[in-house]
């Protein structure tokens, strides 16, 4: 069925704030699971909101709120990458003995190589570090006399209600509601009602495992208050030292809630709880509590208790009116209005859910964001994975102009390198950073995950530096590229040391490990040029190499970048069934189940591959596109988004990819698609999606954007995928060469093009009348600008902070 086409009119400037709330998240019964909530968040703090028959829950996460301790006990015992090299040649050897040439993971088939990969995975294997949750608080009611009616948040504002009706028993029904919302500002949860709320009780559980090993939390409850407060020592237990000394490394988190009126507090026996009773007749719930780690505050649990009393003597409607104003400087940012409804609440409601839990100065969200409940959210540690989960978060920040919310990605990276410089000098023996498989934001520089094959995934030096470039590339901030330009130079270093020259004159990058694919293989049969690895050095070699010609340095590595760049090894590539296809590495067999689209690698993220390629090449990616066999669970933004990118996504197909792997939180999370790969008819197809938020997902918008406008190249190109796509239109998306631009599409024709330049760069754009000429006239000045077309593209000078509208030239 064709999206139904609804846009403003031409005239009408998108207001973001006014559409985001046309979407919001409705509730229509009780929702007692974590999964069944509704997420509240600010960028740091985050809260699931359950509702039960009985209760109201809160459910804290922090995004710095951590188990932080390292098990460092594997980190005298790495070998270094020439050792490995050996154990790998001998464990060949073992398996062509036993008859089995073809064999793969050898690291876990062969046993003295499965003994070593297990040392360097014993670390890991720890309960530590991890997210901590930060508590669940409960506000309970008699469920005979409330019933719950409805819930619904507003998501340009954050705003929660939850409507209810009170039953006195003896005739009389008062609806009432209550409200919830994070402050957008400040790490503060606000409940309030409209109305006497017959709450009986209210219930803070802080977070215990006893299998932690961690110190006990301590909880207070006073008259109308509770406090709870939770150490996270960075020294982990070992069998000599069980119980370590404290560090000046060590962390904490503290709670403090307020509630307004007389209650009753109540600790119970084990500690485990506070209760608090209200001790006067219904009156009007107010309940403020905030959070704060040891990162906000020298002493966070003075400093909440501060905050909390601050906030209490804050009338409710100016909190709501200050952080709503918040959330609308947010949604100005830019606006998407499409014809195609589902599409557009995909859009706005994951843009909600990643400023929930991204923002500038916070710590960048591990795997499952700044949610968690119990052992929810920790799943491999809850951390960083450096082969795609980590960096998809941030796919859809520049195009969508929020290059803020990449400001903690950019703290990530340097923090890593460290360990990524010690991997290459020390592991490696040579020049640069390598950077690791996995990571955590706690003080520790010992690479995690050392262990073979995941520690030789070549492709996650280019791919975690990728981004850094890409806000040069959509800002032109010089003063950004020198800060981050070094560790672009020192990711290409070791590349550029790693590949070898090979008798054809190639460059090759042996050997190396698809991602999650073939392991180590008897003689590097499976572990040669991988194509991800070679796509994104190419990648990152024009970067650095345009990057030191923009600041004026590094003249004389350029011609060595240039050299490896041009003489990389070829793509790899087989017949398969419907023909020519790339593949994963050389000899890898064309129908083999993917578990991410690897073989699309050349076209995102690697960028190499698009449409302004030779018609050949494109022919090739869109034949790869098109028969590329995945498993599911690590694809639903990456697979289309590179389809995006060569015209051939069907958005109909998008939307139920999107739909089959939706929870009713409203977060797509990772769900198995199909057998013969990694996974059999005896797999749980839904084993992940009840592991957290998969924060991955959040880029959605990434794709929808991808269809809308594409300028990666350099060429700005308006409304580029349109199959089911229908009316749309959109303001200040993001271009690279510091562009926002702005365009509408009836489903036939473009119109309304608009351009501000913040640089100053000459404008380069696709023309969307083909046939006809392009007029550029200067918003300011409303005088026309020369604009030169060859080849389709229309080129013109821009100035740094004007504005310019693109349209039809007038015939003769």
């Amino acid at each position: 069925m064709a999206p139904a086409q609804t846009v403003a009119k031409p005239s009408s400037r998108l207001e973001a704030v006014a559409i985001a709330r046309s979407h919001p998240l409705v509730r229509t019964q009780p929702t007692p699971d974590f999964f069944e909530g509704i997420l509240l968040g600010n960028g740091d703090l985050g809260v699931c909101v359950t509702v039960r028959p009985d209760a109201l829950g809160l459910h804290l996460g922090k995004n710095d709120a951590w188990d932080i301790r390292v098990s460092e006990e594997h980190a005298a015992q790495i070998k270094t990458f020439r050792e490995v090299l050996e154990l790998w040649r001998r464990a060949g050897e073992e398996a062509r003995r036993q008859g089995h040439p073809e064999m793969t993971f050898l690291e876990s088939k062969i046993d003295f190589f499965r003994e070593y990969s297990e040392l360097m995975q014993s670390s890991y294997r720890k309960p530590w570090p991890r997210p901590w949750p930060c508590g669940t608080i409960w506000l309970h009611w008699d469920s005979r006399m409330v019933r719950v009616a409805r819930q619904e948040l507003d998501i340009a504002s954050g705003m929660l209600a939850l409507h209810l009706e009170h039953d006195d028993l003896r005739g009389k029904v008062q609806p009432f509601e209550v409200s919830c919302f994070v402050s957008r500002e400040a790490n503060h949860v606000s409940v309030s009602s409209d109305f006497p709320a017959p709450v009986i009780s209210c219930v803070y559980e802080p977070h215990w495992e006893r299998e932690a090993l961690l110190p006990e939390p301590r909880i207070q409850a006073l008259a109308g208050e509770f406090l709870g407060f939770q150490e996270f020592p960075a020294v982990a237990p070992t069998a000599a030292q069980p119980h370590p000394r404290k560090s000046k490394e060590d962390r904490s988190v503290a709670i403090h809630g307020i509630l307004a009126g007389h209650w009753q507090a109540e600790t119970d026996s084990a500690g485990r709880r506070v209760l608090l009773r209200p001790q006067a007749p219904p009156r009007p719930l107010r309940l403020d509590v905030t959070v704060l780690t040891s990162r906000d505050a020298a002493d966070p649990a003075a400093q909440a208790g501060r905050e909390a009393a601050r906030f209490t003597a804050t009338p409710i409607a100016e909190l709501r009116r200050e952080s709503s104003r918040h959330w609308a400087k947010f949604w100005s940012a830019s606006a998407v209005e499409l014809g195609d409804k589902e599409l557009e609440r995909m859009w706005y409601q994951n843009q909600y859910f990643l400023a929930c839990c991204l923002k500038e100065g916070k710590i960048a969200p591990g795997l499952f964001g700044n949610w968690s409940s119990g052992k929810i959210g920790t799943a491999w540690h809850g951390d960083y994975h450096m082969n795609y989960n980590t960096q998809q978060v941030w796919w859809g920040v520049f195009s969508s102009n929020h290059v803020e919310q990449h400001e903690p990605y950019t703290r990530l990276v340097e923090a890593l390198m460290p360990m990524a410089e010690w991997n290459a000098r020390v592991q490696f023996g040579l020049p640069g950073a390598y950077f690791p498989h996995s990571a955590y934001p706690v003080p520790s520089n010992v690479n995690p995950y050392p262990a073979p094959p995941w520690g030789y995934e070549i492709c996650e030096t280019p791919w975690t530096v990728q981004s850094l470039w890409w806000q040069y590339k959509y800002t032109l901030d010089e003063e950004y590229l020198r800060r981050v330009y070094p560790v672009l130079r020192a990711a290409a270093e070791f590349l550029v040391a790693f590949a070898s020259k090979g008798e054809d004159g190639k460059y090759h990058i042996i050997p190396t490990v698809s991602p999650e694919n073939w392991g180590a293989t008897v003689d590097f049969r499976l572990n040669r040029d991988c194509i991800i690895d070679l796509a994104l050095t190419e990648f990152l070699l024009d970067a650095v190499d345009e990057g030191s010609r923009v600041l004026g340095i590094d003249a004389g590595e350029r011609e060595k970048w240039r050299e490896v760049r041009r003489n990389l090894a070829p793509y790899p590539a087989g017949e398969g069934p419907s023909g020519r296809v790339w593949l994963d590495v050389r000899d890898a067999p064309a129908e083999y189940v993917y578990n991410v689209p690897v073989t699309l690698a050349p076209v995102f993220p690697a960028e190499q591959v698009g449409l302004a390629s030779k018609e050949e090449l494109l022919e090739l990616a869109r034949r790869t596109a098109k028969t590329i066999r995945l498993e599911g669970g690590n694809d639903l933004v990456w697979q289309p988004l590179a389809r995006a990118r060569l015209d051939m996504l069907d958005l109909e197909w998008f939307k139920r990819e999107v739909r089959y792997c939706l929870t009713p939180l409203g977060v797509a999370n990772d769900r198995v698609r199909q057998i013969g790969g990694r996974y059999s008819d005896a797999t749980n197809f839904d084993f992940m999606m009840r592991m957290g938020v998969w924060t991955e997902n959040l880029s959605l918008p990434a794709v929808i954007n991808e269809c809308l406008l594409q300028s990666y190249d350099g060429v700005i190109r308006l409304f580029p995928n349109r199959t089911n796509l229908g009316a749309a239109a959109f303001r200040d998306l993001r271009a690279a060469g510091a562009f926002l631009v702005s365009a509408r599409f009836d489903g036939k024709r473009v119109s309304r093009v608009s351009l501000k330049s913040e640089k100053g760069a000459p404008a380069r754009m696709a023309n969307p009348w083909k046939g006809a000429g392009a007029r550029v006239v200067s918003q300011g000045t409303a005088a026309r600008v020369e604009a030169v077309e060859s080849g389709g593209v229309i080129e013109f000078a821009t100035r740094a902070g004007e504005s310019y509208e693109i349209g039809v030239a007038a015939a003769g």
